[in-house]
Order: C-alpha cells, then structure tokens, then sequence
C-alpha cells in the first residue's frame, strides 16, 4: 500500500507542478500583452505631464519587457535615440543648424521620456532648463528683450533644430518681424532707409538678448553709431548741443524716413523743434532763413567755429557778399573809409568787431537786418556812438 500511495502523490505532484507551469505560461503571455506596469511604477506616470505614448501602453517602447535576454537595454524595441524616431519625425531634428545636446543625440538632457511637470516633458521649466548650459547672466542686464524676460526662448529659438543659424526659427530680420511690425522699420514707400535696415542687420545694432544700453542697442549713443560713422567727424572746437550729449536720435530716424540723411523733418522745422522759431520769423528775414536753408551758413554737428558757422563770422559772409570790403561799408557815405569790421572791440558785447556787430544773422524789424531799431544806417550809429 505504501508504494501505491507513494505513486498517488507523485503523480499528484506533478499534475501540480504542470498546473502552476500552466499558469505561469499562460500568466506571462498576459502579462506581456496586456501589462499593468502602474502597480510597481506609479512613479512612472505620477507627474502633471505624461508622455503620450502612455494611452498605448508601456509595451509600445518596452516591447520585450521583464524578458530574460532582451535584445536592448530596458527591454526596449531600438537603442538611443532611434527610439524616438519611431515616433518622432527624425527630418525635424536634423536640419542645418542643431541643438549641440540634439546633434549628439541627448534627447535625456532636457527631457525625462515618462513623465514630469513641465510641458514637453521637460526636466525643468522654460527657461531654467536653457539655464543648465547657459550662462543666465548674460541673458539678464539693464535692458531686456521682451522674450527674454518672460523666459520665452521659443519665441525665437527652435529647440532642436534649424535651417537658420543660432537656432532661430526663420532668418534675421523675419524672425524680428514676427513680432516688430515690419512697416515701422522697412517700408517701400519710404525714401531712405539706414542701410543696416535696408540689409536686414537688425544685430550690427541691436543685442537680441539684453544689454546695458537702451533700446537693446549693442552701445549706447553715440557709441554705437560710431562703429560705422568716423568719430573724429563728430569731434571739434564747437559742437551742437544734441551731438556733444550723444543724442544723436534728438534728429535723426534710426531706421527709416522720408527726409534725406534719415532726419526727423526737413530743415528749418527740424532746427525749431529746439530752437525758437520768434527769432528767424521777424519783419525782414535773411534769405537763407527765410527759404529754411540753415546749413547754408551752419554746421549741424561740429565746427571750428562759434555758432556752429561753416566759416568765420565775416569770412561766411563775403561768401554771398562779396563787395562788401571791396568798397566803403558802414560809413561810407560820411567819410571816405569804412567802417572797421574786425581787428577792433565791439562796443556793446566786447567781442572782437564783425558784421554780426551791425547785422543779426537770420530776422530784425529793422531795414538791412540791423541788429539795433534803426531806419538808416546813421540811426544806427547812435546805438554805439551816442552824442557823435
């Protein structure tokens, strides 16, 4: 009896161990189709972004998974990034300009594959994450790009790859017009145009990121605008007021205009958003003021002369008056010199003697642009010459 019994519970034994081989089979093909892969990794899944290939299963990417001898790492389907491009389309990431992280194919440097609480996956909010290769500090200054600022570097930038250089989404100056209307800085209908504009050189300007100067300029004026015009032309004995204080904009359009030389308006209007309009705009005007034509006589930015005059006082008049010196002048009709014109003091403003001492320069009430109220040249004489 004890030998049958002992057979009974062989066979037994074995019915039970088929059984459980039966189960564990059968179990593990199960398992493989149709995973609960959440009830060891719920980390996997537990951020506020989840990847999307989620909603196919973990069995999309893990294709082999608890497996003994999986052809790959984490029992996935390809190795590295050949992952992705199983889903990804690889075009979009390989263009002329790559993300360095991209290019050596470092999808993990910025993205965790499963899940977290950024959008796109991202290890790190925009634009912390740029942070980790990017020095912040340069991004942060005086002034600040619009997009910068708000740490929108997409804005701009492509993350992974590019057809222009620096990443960006579209060449310069298109990517700049996405935003900055373009009309406001280049439009056909204007007759001038600064040629970095023209030429779509936004950055021989401007710093894309932030800068310590105003308008995100690369410098501040006059600085920046002499990395084009000489200095030295700038540079002299007298100068204009908005040029010694570096504003350069006070007259000028940066970009484009309809008045040559990219100025604000056209001159004399130009010259009397400054200067008062009352005293060229008198009885009896002289004829380059009363035709507004200002630089006919003056500099507009730096002279070796006072008032900013082309020429000496007397030596830019003889330049549309050229018998005066030639012939009796101021006083001629009393006696037969004339009247000094230079080498002597001015009574009245101890200067040196000039034609400015009897003549204003751009409007009088008076005849002959006298600069003291006279009919006649002899009323005008008592004004210096009191009781002669």
């Amino acid at each position: 009896m004890s030998i049958v019994k002992g057979y009974r519970r062989s066979v037994a034994c074995l019915f039970i161990i088929a059984g459980l081989a039966v189960i564990f089979v059968a179990g593990n093909a199960f398992s493989q189709q149709f995973p609960d892969c959440m009830k060891c990794h719920k980390m996997k899944a537990s951020g506020k972004y989840v990847h999307p290939v989620y909603s196919k299963g973990c069995t999309s990417c893990h294709t082999e998974a608890h497996l003994k001898g999986a052809k790959n790492p984490k029992y996935l389907f390809a190795k590295g990034v050949d992952l992705c491009w199983g889903c990804h389309d690889k075009s979009k990431f390989t263009k002329k300009s790559g993300h360095p992280p991209v290019a050596k194919n470092e999808c993990y440097s910025c993205h965790d594959v499963h899940t977290t609480n950024n959008p796109k996956l991202l290890l790190d909010a925009m634009p912390w994450i740029c942070f980790r290769c990017h020095d912040r500090m340069e991004f942060k200054n005086k002034t600040e790009h619009l997009p910068v600022a708000q740490g929108k570097c997409t804005a701009c930038h492509d993350a992974h790859s590019s057809g222009s250089r620096k990443l960006l989404l579209a060449d310069i100056p298109k990517v700049c017009f996405s935003c900055h209307e373009q009309k406001r800085y280049i439009l056909d209908d204007k007759k001038k145009h600064h040629p970095p504009v023209a030429n779509g050189k936004c950055m021989d300007c401007h710093e894309p990121h932030s800068s310590v100067a105003q308008r995100l300029l690369l410098k501040a004026t006059p600085d920046v605008c002499f990395s084009c015009h000489e200095k030295k032309d700038f540079t002299d004995a007298y100068s204009h007021a908005p040029v010694s204080a570096g504003m350069c904009m006070n007259c000028h359009e940066p970009h484009q205009g309809d008045v040559k030389k990219l100025l604000l308006a056209g001159s004399p209007d130009l010259c009397f958003r400054c200067h008062d309009k009352a005293g060229f705009s008198k009885s009896n005007q002289h004829p380059p003021v009363s035709a507004g034509m200002c630089r006919v006589c003056h500099e507009p930015h730096v002279s070796k002369n006072q008032a900013l005059l082309d020429a000496s006082i007397n030596d830019g008049c003889v330049k549309c008056h050229p018998k005066i010196g030639k012939a009796p002048h101021g006083g001629g009709s009393l006696s037969q010199g004339s009247h000094p014109m230079k080498g002597k003091k001015d009574k009245k403003t101890d200067k040196e003697l000039s034609c400015a001492s009897c003549h204003e320069p751009h409007s009088s009430d008076s005849v002959s642009l006298f600069r003291f109220s006279a009919r006649s040249s002899t009323d005008l004489c008592v004004n210096c010459h009191a009781g002669n």
